[in-house]
């Protein structure tokens, strides 16, 4: 409590001999007679000598304390049954003291029953070894776009997850909490740091609370024993009424003792549960709020005074003169109280670190440590004979993803407005509702290729056709961005690239150049036909015989090229010459030796294209007595990743074009008959 004498000592005159000099301390003026008439005079300075005679015992003898009335519920509660609050106010009074009972104990209650246990405990450890396991690097949760692992994009606090949010938010509480990435000064002012800083300050206010209520009970043992008594007087500076407590009955001060002893309790209570609060907060602006909180819990004394008090109970603790208190010992100028809290406050902050703070800290770090230390850039994956398989992840996908054409069609669309026209769309090709977007969802990649091009055209359009349908130039902008070149007007500009190999899905070797050219130029890359120079047909609506109903196969092209075949084949010299038959081998070849991308049965491939090049239609016989698969006339081995026209247009007798073969196959029908029809 501040030292302040009584409102009626200031201003007081002393009876003082004019040879006597005495020296006044605190707010009492120095007061000197000078003939007939007294005058007060203000010291300004004091010469050295006069500052030589302040000496500790000095101070200590003429410095008093005193307990100044506050507002407060607690100060109130003392009038309780007295005559200046009367029945009403001491009733609402005594209200006002069993809600303030009433909220700390159930703020005491609440942080006990849920903060005293600490959200991340040693198990979360083997939580995070488990999340790591599980779902952090396994292909399951691969990005394709980022070409990331999960651990890799919640380590960089990915904001565009949809999954993992829990170990996503932790990480981020973790890191600002820790500080951990930040170097020089700025590594210093950590959420521990933080958390000191506010225990300390959570302990002076208890600390505060525990002052005024000891100096309230002091003051009031103090007081005169008997019958309650208040004087007035007035102030004849400021003609104000003050009240003076000048006696006091026993059952009031032992009911002083209880309150005492309810507020140190309390206070007790709010170290303990306001510790583990603290310090079990990991979120660092929580970390402030919950300090703040803490800091209110404490005043809710003051602030239902402010707020329901009555104006007779404010008037009183307004005007009361301060209680003088019994001094505390003292020795060589420090007191008992400012000792004890000059010891307890840093010793309880000391072993509040080292027991609880410190050892919290480490398994924070650990828990880090497991989400994020480490190799990150791998996932994993277990194959049909249960062997888990790991790949390494290369990165770099959003900055790739940023110049798509995904991200133009989205970015085009966001700036349209409804009731936007469909044409308007430069990369987006819009539908009338998103139930046929499920419904594409489903089909496979060949069923999407035959819907979207019924008649095996070029679907791409010229730029210079002023007629070109807006899909079809959206298309044109596609083959543009796919192929990287903006020149391009149209399909003859591509269709040096229609024997470019793709593999799918991954869409490498050529970074889906060749694909993507045979799925919008399909009628330039010669998928109409079952020959021609050109064997690849993955992209196109192009089936392996008219069974399967594919668009290229019943058109009139197609069947006018079977039409138009014979029944004939040429030798392996002839075969050679054949620009049709060597563009076929160059692209089985190109197969052989793709590099940029891990191809099943290369070498089975090369063995082929060298066995069509040199025995052409015996490239059959010579590959049998080699015991080397690679299909038959009609399909193509299955180990072999492509999509290729079958041979026999070139050597339909060797492979036995007939009547029974006609509808599924591409063997030649001309006039109409089938090869052993034929007379």
């Amino acid at each position: 409590a501040p030292i302040v004498p009584p409102d009626d000592i200031i201003g007081m005159k002393d009876e003082v001999d004019n040879d006597e000099k005495k020296l006044h301390v605190g707010n009492e003026t120095p007061k000197s007679e000078k003939s007939t008439k007294s005058h007060v005079s203000k010291i300004t300075e004091f010469s050295r000598r006069k500052t030589s005679d302040i000496t500790e015992e000095l101070l200590d003898t003429q410095t008093k304390e005193y307990y100044t009335w506050g507002e407060s519920t607690w100060d109130l509660v003392i009038f309780i049954g007295t005559g200046a609050l009367g029945p009403a106010g001491s009733f609402q009074t005594f209200l006002l003291a069993v809600i303030n009972v009433l909220m700390q104990v159930v703020f005491c209650a609440i942080a006990y029953f849920n903060f005293i246990e600490p959200d991340i405990d040693s198990s979360a450890i083997e939580d995070a070894k488990r999340w790591r396991r599980s779902s952090g690097h396994a292909l399951s949760e691969y990005d394709a776009t980022s070409k990331l692992s999960l651990t890799e994009r919640v380590c960089d606090l990915d904001k565009s997850l949809h999954i993992s949010g829990t170990q996503l938010a932790l990480l981020e509480n973790l890191r600002k909490y820790l500080n951990s990435e930040k170097e020089g000064l700025a590594s210093f002012f950590t959420g521990e740091v933080l958390c000191v800083v506010a225990l300390i300050c959570w302990y002076l206010m208890v600390a505060k609370e525990v002052s005024h209520a000891l100096a309230l009970h002091r003051g009031v043992m103090a007081v005169e024993r008997g019958p309650t008594r208040l004087d007035t007087r007035e102030n004849p500076f400021t003609q104000a009424t003050h009240y003076r407590l000048r006696a006091m009955g026993l059952r009031r001060k032992i009911a002083s003792g209880i309150l005492l002893a309810y507020r140190l309790v309390a206070a007790a209570l709010l170290v303990f549960v306001g510790t583990f609060f603290l310090v079990y907060t990991v979120n660092v602006t929580e970390l402030i709020l919950n300090a703040v909180a803490l800091g209110i819990i404490l005043d809710i004394d003051d602030l239902l005074f402010d707020a329901l008090a009555t104006t007779p109970g404010r008037h009183l603790v307004h005007q009361l003169d301060p209680l003088p208190m019994p001094p505390m010992r003292r020795w060589r100028g420090a007191d008992l109280k400012s000792v004890c809290m000059s010891i307890l406050i840093p010793g309880m902050t000391i072993i509040v670190y080292l027991t609880m703070l410190d050892p919290f800290v480490t398994l924070l770090k650990d828990v880090q440590t497991t989400m994020c230390g480490g190799y990150q850039s791998f996932v994993w994956d277990v194959d049909s004979r249960r062997v888990v398989l790991m790949a390494p992840t290369a990165g770099g996908g959003w900055e790739a993803e940023a110049q798509s054409i995904r991200t133009r069609a989205i970015d085009e669309a966001e700036l349209f407005e409804p009731g936007f026209d469909d044409d308007d769309a430069k990369y987006g090709v819009w539908v009338d509702d998103v139930s046929e977007l499920l419904g594409t969802r489903l089909l496979q990649l060949s069923d999407v290729i035959d819907e979207e091009n019924p008649s095996c055209d070029d679907i791409a359009a010229n730029a210079n056709d002023p007629e070109a349908e807006p899909e079809d130039l959206s298309m044109l902008r596609y083959l543009r961005f796919f192929v990287g070149n903006e020149s391009i007007q149209g399909c003859a500009d591509v269709a040096h690239l229609c024997s470019s190999y793709t593999k799918i899905p991954e869409y490498v070797g050529d970074g889906g150049v060749g694909f993507s050219v045979r799925l919008l130029c399909s009628e330039t890359c010669q998928c109409r036909v079952p020959g021609g120079d050109q064997i690849s047909v993955q992209g196109c609506p192009y089936g392996r015989n008219m069974a399967n109903g594919r668009p290229c196969q019943s058109q009139p092209d197609y069947i006018s090229y079977r039409m138009s075949g014979v029944c004939l084949e040429q030798s392996a010299e002839e075969m050679r010459n054949n620009t049709a038959w060597a563009s076929w081998v160059d692209a089985i070849r190109a197969y052989a030796t793709e590099e940029n991308a891990d191809l099943p049965a290369q070498e089975d491939a090369l063995l082929l294209a060298d066995a069509m090049w040199e025995h052409g239609c015996g490239f059959i016989a010579n590959l049998s007595s080699q015991n080397v698969s690679w299909g038959n006339c009609f399909q193509w081995d299955a180990k072999f990743d492509w999509e290729f026209k079958t041979v026999e247009p070139f050597c339909p007798l060797t492979c036995q074009c007939d009547w029974n073969n006609r509808g599924t196959s591409n063997c030649p029908l001309p006039y109409g008959k089938t090869c052993d029809s034929l007379d």
